[in-house]
């Protein structure tokens, strides 16, 4: 039954990591429950993992976004057992997401232009410990990967999967395959222009002293692979780390999308588009302010 998911998983034209994602938060559930696929569910059973996650013991509860993307991937697939006679009830029809009371405010984060630009300090001046890792070409691989998530709005796994001829500087525009291997064009910007000429410029170098490379499709290779992996990619983001602020591929999304609202005016369909949201309601989440922004508000009250 499970495997049977899976073939409709890929059928449907999902990515391999929204797949593994899917099969990691449903393993989750059997594996907490000790319950097998086609094993009776309830309701109460779902709630009461919901509570186990929420009040777990000796260790961290996970984050409200964390729930919901596992609570999402439940409803799937019991979506799919319903539809296709493989179960008679649906565990899933009275569960809801869990909301904060702030909806959201943790788990958006973006930096501010003061921090990305601590950042690119930080970036040149951090040593690297990694042996036989190029300084100068890590520095300038790094940079240009950061440029690109902040200033085009990448997904990891997009950028992951970047190859040179998506890349068209005449035009200024990039081709980017996102998820359910939805096509968007994102135009580039002059200051992303140059950071990606000064990348390519050194890549030609590197492809003649490392055949890996010169044999690479690909914008960004790692020290022995012709592509960067996503997880090499997220190792080299989290290496990175601001004060009071832990560092994510995917906070320099959200960087994108709130800065692009603010260049804007707010105008949602535009970012909606340049992100590749499917829904607008997501892109409409960047809209509500942080919590320093909130803290900040109230520390602008009238003083006596």
């Amino acid at each position: 039954m499970f495997s049977s998911y899976i073939s409709y998983l890929q059928e449907k034209g999902k990515s391999k990591n929204t797949i593994i994602s899917y099969t990691n938060d449903l393993h989750s559930f059997f594996d907490d429950l000790h319950i097998r696929p086609d094993d009776f569910v309830t309701a109460a059973d779902v709630r009461k993992w919901i509570h186990e996650m929420l009040h777990p013991v000796d260790v961290k509860p996970l984050a409200i976004s964390t729930i919901n993307r596992r609570l999402n991937s439940l409803r799937s697939f019991y979506s799919w057992a319903i539809k296709n006679k493989k179960l008679q009830q649906n565990p899933m029809s009275d569960i809801q997401d869990l909301k904060t009371a702030d909806e959201d405010n943790e788990t958006i984060m973006w930096l501010t232009e003061e921090e990305f630009e601590n950042l690119l300090y930080i970036i040149r001046k951090k040593p690297v410990k990694s042996r036989g890792v190029n300084l100068e070409e890590k520095y300038r691989r790094d940079r240009a990967i950061i440029y690109l998530l902040t200033y085009a709005g990448l997904r990891v796994d997009e950028l992951s999967n970047l190859k040179l001829t998506d890349l068209d500087l005449d035009l200024k525009r990039i081709r980017i395959v996102g998820k359910g291997m939805k096509v968007r064009t994102v135009p580039i910007s002059n200051t992303l222009l140059a950071e990606i000429q000064d990348w390519l410029s050194y890549r030609a170098e590197m492809a003649k002293q490392k055949m890996h490379v010169a044999d690479s499709p690909y914008v960004f290779y790692s020290q022995r692979s012709p592509k960067f992996t996503v997880r090499g990619i997220q190792t080299m983001v989290e290496g990175y780390n601001l004060p009071k602020k832990r560092l994510t591929p995917h906070m320099f999304r959200h960087t994108f999308c709130k800065w692009m609202l603010k260049a804007t005016n707010n105008d949602i369909e535009k970012v909606r588009r340049l992100a590749g949201h499917s829904n607008i309601a997501t892109t409409s989440r960047y809209l509500k302010d942080s919590y320093s922004d909130l803290a900040d508000a109230v520390d602008a009250l009238p003083k006596f």
